[in-house]
């Protein structure tokens, strides 16, 4: 059945150029593809015990736990709870709840500070586990190729997009609107650069895997000897082209769009993606493409961004450090204060109105560390679980590409090798906080766990 992998694909498409889905009104479309998905594919429902034993699948069973876990403390920061109570858990939530209000607090209330943004991010967070869940029952049955070709088409589509209009758009989104919150500069239909860095950052390194993936393929039924229309036709492999240029596109992409910690990100990615390549064969196949796609980001960064452009924003990455040093010791004390239950999910911008102290231009509205603002968000009531996660989520993507032997490896290594990247950007940025994001983040997760031979 194809028509659920091109419904996956189009989910992925929409969110990602409805200005990544920031906005309410863009996700309603969306919300409709996850609901019909889920659907069809009932990802709750039981699955047949794996061959490879009751391990994997207790370590599965435990990945959703975990993510049932969050959903449910999530919900929780939402329920009224009699004062009482709250002043006994987390009193600095009734503190700033009486400043923020400016009002007397009726006798019961939510430990979220922010009632309206905690109930968004439960929706987002309750929409992406259900596009994770959804994709790891259709990449059972295989599809994953067709999904990752249809990133690469997006994600083609997507840098060609952006680099027109950082060229042309004066800083608006589309040619004609400007982002409704302050902050880094839009790049392409994200509000900030650094969050189109972030979906860069989880694809280009899934499709790199691919590229290796399709040319080891066809390496190997190649005939030592053949004949000159069959050594043609391996040079002009389509699919392989259009790989190349794709990964390619991105990257360029990613260098336009100026954004530091996606570079960070990016270097981490392919570092990962160079060690896991050095211990299996097939990745020199693919030189010629890897090394086609990597001159051709050189040669188009080179005419499309002004060296000089790059050099200033390496020398003041200082002074974004010091930026950077300042939001965190503002956050410090929420996460002291919140320790516990944290402040709700969604509402770092609503309590750092009580917060934010040092004088700025810009009022704090990100923590600019996904790690920090879960602990003040969440405490321990949700930072637990999303350890938790991560943990399981890393020894799972590493077992699965440690039993894989076919060229599905690759594609696996590539998805790991995003997530990576990504996770360390987040030391940095907050860009998986974005729902386009987010759900290409669940799909990469659910194609570094799949087993299904596609």
């Amino acid at each position: 059945m194809q028509s659920g992998p091109r419904l996956l694909v189009l989910l992925l498409a929409w969110t990602t150029f409805a200005f990544a889905g920031v906005y309410v009104p863009s996700l309603i479309g969306p919300g409709v593809v996850i609901v019909a998905l889920t659907v069809a594919y009932r990802p709750f429902t039981r699955r047949v015990a794996s061959k490879a034993g009751t391990h994997m699948e207790w370590r599965g069973l435990a990945l959703e736990a975990c993510l049932a876990v969050i959903l449910v403390a999530m919900a929780f920061q939402l329920l009224p709870l009699p004062a009482a109570l709250i002043e006994r858990f987390s009193p600095a939530t009734l503190a700033v709840a009486r400043r923020l209000r400016l009002a007397p607090l009726p006798q019961a209330i939510p430990l979220s500070l922010d009632l309206p943004a905690g109930t968004w991010a439960l929706g987002i967070a309750a929409g992406l586990v259900l596009v994770f869940m959804v994709s790891r029952r259709m990449f059972e049955r295989g599809r994953v190729r067709l999904v990752v070709r249809g990133i690469s088409a997006i994600g083609l589509a997507l840098s060609a997009l952006a680099l027109a209009q950082d060229a042309t758009g004066r800083g608006l989104m589309y040619w004609r609107w400007k982002p409704v919150e302050e902050g880094a500069p839009p790049f392409g239909p994200f509000v900030d650069r650094n969050h189109f860095a972030t979906w860069i950052i989880l694809a280009a390194p899934l499709c790199l895997g691919y590229l290796v993936a399709h040319v080891a393929a066809h390496t190997r039924h190649d005939v030592p000897g053949a004949n000159w229309r069959r050594s043609l036709l391996h040079v002009l492999d389509a699919r392989a082209i259009w790989l190349a240029i794709s990964v390619s596109m991105m990257l360029v992409g990613l260098i336009a769009s100026l954004s530091r910690s996606g570079a960070v990100g990016m270097a981490v990615a392919l570092v990962v993606a160079s060690a896991a390549g050095a211990t299996r064969r097939g990745a020199s196949a693919a030189g010629r493409w890897i090394t086609l796609a990597l001159g051709l980001t050189l040669a188009t960064a080179a005419i499309r961004v002004n060296p000089q452009t790059i050099v200033q924003r390496v020398t003041s990455a200082g002074g974004a450090a010091q930026d950077r040093v300042a939001i965190w010791r503002e956050t410090l004390p929420v996460v002291r204060d919140f320790w516990l239950t944290g402040t709700g999910a969604g509402t770092f911008e609503t309590v750092m109105l009580a917060y934010q102290r040092a004088p700025a231009p810009f009022r704090i509205n990100a923590a600019h560390n996904h790690y920090l603002q879960v602990a003040a968000e969440g405490g321990l009531l949700l930072g637990i679980p999303v350890v938790a996660l991560i943990v399981l989520l890393a020894r799972a993507g590493l077992e699965r590409l440690a039993e894989d032997q076919s060229g599905m490896y690759w594609v696996k290594a590539g998805a790991m090798s995003g997530l990576a990247g990504v996770a360390v950007q987040s030391i940095w940025e907050t860009g998986l906080t974005t729902p386009a994001n987010g759900v290409l983040a669940a799909i990469v997760a659910a194609i570094m766990l799949h087993r299904a031979d596609d």
